[in-house]
């Protein structure tokens, strides 16, 4: 882990590292859209990376990535919507995996036949694998935490919609058994497995409609501080 890419899709997702000391003199590079800031910690080369919200600006932005720094592996992270009663504001998803929880085929219906989305159902459904010593790696660090909450690795799940249906969220938990939803996991983890770099993806609960928690946004700040103890400790 000597150049590591860390990406966020909001720029408060990414706020915290730009704070950082190696951070201060360095000038915002923009590559097909995407901001860029490169700094170093000891021997290691930390690239920020701003994708942007969505599953297509994350592809894009990734792939910028890859090709313009060549990282040595990828951190994807930042906040997301729990799809599980048990996941509070300020748990942790470490995504074991993650799978598009939109790709979705529906059943013919004619004109004034109404439309039924709990009928829908998988289209070429993948689940595709994070680095596994970087899941290891993670869970072990944030062990260490004293500002961790719950600590859980499994599905993220990743679409191009703001979930706030319950019934809605409960079908597609069952349907796909994510714990969470985000908006940017599953493509940054494609676009990795196709160029071969290693990659985690790594999402705070934000807030729980299951629940009725309102958006916290200062979780994203909290998970920026966990993550960037674990990678420069």
């Amino acid at each position: 882990m000597k150049k590591i890419l860390i990406q966020g899709a909001m720029f408060s997702e990414i706020s915290y590292y730009l704070d950082q000391e190696c951070f201060q003199d360095v000038e915002e590079v923009v590559i097909n859209g995407f901001p860029f800031y490169r700094g170093k910690v000891d021997d290691k080369i930390i690239i920020v990376q701003l994708t942007k919200m969505g599953t297509i600006n994350a592809t894009m932005a990734t792939m910028t990535a890859l090709y313009e720094f060549q990282p040595d592996v990828v951190i994807n992270q930042g906040t997301a919507g729990a799809q599980v009663r048990e996941l509070t504001s300020g748990d942790i998803v470490i995504g074991k995996q993650a799978v598009n929880v939109h790709s979705l085929e529906m059943p013919a219906r004619g004109y004034g036949e109404g439309i039924e989305p709990k009928e829908w159902v998988k289209m070429h459904t993948e689940y595709i694998n994070a680095e596994e010593e970087l899941v290891q790696f993670f869970e072990r660090g944030f062990r260490k935490s004293d500002e961790v909450g719950n600590v859980i690795s499994g599905t993220l799940g990743t679409g191009d919609l703001f979930s706030k249906e319950k019934d809605r969220i409960l079908w597609l938990r069952a349907t796909f058994g994510h714990l969470s939803e985000d908006m940017e996991t599953f493509a940054v983890y494609q676009a990795c497995r196709e160029c071969g770099v290693p990659c985690v993806g790594i999402r705070v609960i934000s807030n729980n409609e299951l629940l009725g928690e309102p958006f916290d946004s200062a979780t994203a700040l909290t998970l920026q501080k966990m993550i960037w103890n674990v990678v420069t400790a």
